[in-house]
C-alpha cells in the first residue's frame, strides 16, 4: 500500500510523527505537498483541518481514500486528533473501509470548470453589490431574486457555508443538492433540496464570480450558460465511526 501524508506545511511536527509511525508499521509512505502525485497513492493522510482536505480534493478527480488528522479549528471532515491518531490509524490500516460522498461540478458553456465537495457558490463580483438571477430545475423556473449570491451545496456541505446562511443540516449520507441564497433581498424565500440528478441552470443579470469550496474560482458574465450537476467523481474517505455524532458534538455543543 502506497500512502501519502499531505499537508499545507510539511515542516509541521505532526507530519513527521505520522510518517514515522506509518513507516514503522511497514508501509510505503512519503510526505507530499498538495497537488503532487496524489492520485498515484492507495491512501492519503491529510494533516490539517477541513480546508486542507478541500484543497487536496481540488487536485484530484479519481480520489484515493482520505484519512484526516485534525490540526485545524473544527475538523468535521477529519477522523482523528493529534492525541489519538496512532490508535485510529493502526485500526484502519489493519482493515481499510471506505465511504463515498457526491461532489458537484459547475459547467460553464458546457465545459466543466469547477468541482466541489461542499458547495458551488455564485457570488457578486462587486463587494456590497447585489446580483440578480433566475434558477431553473429541469427547465422549470423556481426562483427569481436579487441577493449577494446563491449556494448549491451537497449534503455533507450543509454544515459549511450553507449552514452559515441559515440552511438546514442534512444527513451527510443523503445524496441531494441544497439550494440556498446568500443575503436575499426578498422576505418570502425558502431553501430547496432536490435530487442530485436534477438539471440545475442559472441565468445571470449581472456579472458574477463562481467559487468552489472557497478554493478555486471562475468569472462569469450574463452571456454564459451556467449549470450545476452531480460529478461523476465522488470524494472517497476512510469510513468514519460516527459522522452524525461528530456533527452534533462540533456544532450543537453536545458532550
Amino acid at each position: 500500500m502506497r500512502i501519502a501524508v499531505v499537508s499545507k506545511n510539511l515542516e509541521n511536527k505532526v507530519v513527521k510523527d505520522v510518517v514515522d509511525f506509518v513507516g514503522k508499521l511497514g508501509f510505503s509512505v512519503k510526505a507530499l505537498e498538495i497537488g503532487k502525485e496524489l492520485e498515484n497513492n492507495d491512501l492519503i493522510i491529510s494533516i490539517g483541518g477541513d480546508g486542507t482536505i478541500l484543497s487536496i480534493l481540488q487536485h484530484i478527480k479519481c480520489c484515493p481514500p482520505i484519512f484526516g488528522v485534525n490540526t485545524g479549528r473544527i475538523g468535521l471532515l477529519t477522523h482523528a486528533e493529534v492525541n489519538n491518531f496512532k490508535e485510529e490509524l493502526k485500526g484502519i490500516l489493519e482493515k481499510l473501509e471506505i465511504e463515498k460522498f457526491m461532489r458537484l461540478e459547475c459547467l460553464i458553456n458546457g465545459e466543466s470548470k469547477l468541482i466541489a465537495l461542499n458547495e458551488i457558490a455564485i457570488l457578486s463580483s462587486i463587494p456590497a453589490k447585489l446580483i440578480e438571477l433566475k434558477m431553473f430545475v429541469d427547465g422549470n423556473e423556481i426562483e427569481h431574486m436579487r441577493c449577494d449570491g446563491m449556494l448549491f451545496s451537497t449534503s455533507i456541505g450543509s454544515t459549511a457555508y450553507a449552514l452559515a446562511t441559515g440552511g438546514p443540516i442534512i444527513d451527510p449520507y443523503l445524496d441531494s443538492i441544497l439550494i440556498i441564497p446568500v443575503a436575499p433581498f426578498k422576505l418570502a424565500w425558502k431553501p430547496w433540496v432536490v435530487k442530485p440528478d436534477r438539471k440545475i441552470e442559472v441565468k445571470l443579470y449581472r456579472d458574477a464570480i463562481i467559487v468552489a469550496d472557497g478554493q478555486n474560482s471562475a468569472k462569469v458574465s450574463t452571456k454564459d450558460k451556467i449549470e450545476i450537476v452531480k460529478s461523476k467523481h465522488p470524494a472517497v474517505f476512510v469510513k468514519h465511526k460516527n459522522r452524525i455524532k461528530k456533527i452534533a458534538e462540533k456544532l450543537c455543543d453536545i458532550k
